[in-house]
């Protein structure tokens, strides 16, 4: 099995409504989605740039609210 077919096997599909639309979001469990200042050094180190800029926006999102 290679290791985008082992990550894909591994994948949650959950599915949300954004303005009456479904949305699935898919999310590793064996490496969940994160935030945090080592999610993004991770993200960036192994240039999962889709990864850093997602996470990079909720972070910047985070901080926005708790800042309000």
């Amino acid at each position: 099995m290679t290791n985008d077919a082992h990550t894909e096997a591994s994948a949650e599909r959950r599915s949300y409504y954004v303005a009456g639309e479904p949305i699935e979001l898919w999310e590793n469990s064996a490496a969940p989605f994160g935030w945090s200042s080592s999610d993004l050094e991770t993200y960036a180190t192994t240039e999962r740039w889709e990864l850093l800029f997602n996470a990079l926006v909720l972070s910047s999102l985070v901080e926005a609210t708790q800042k309000s």
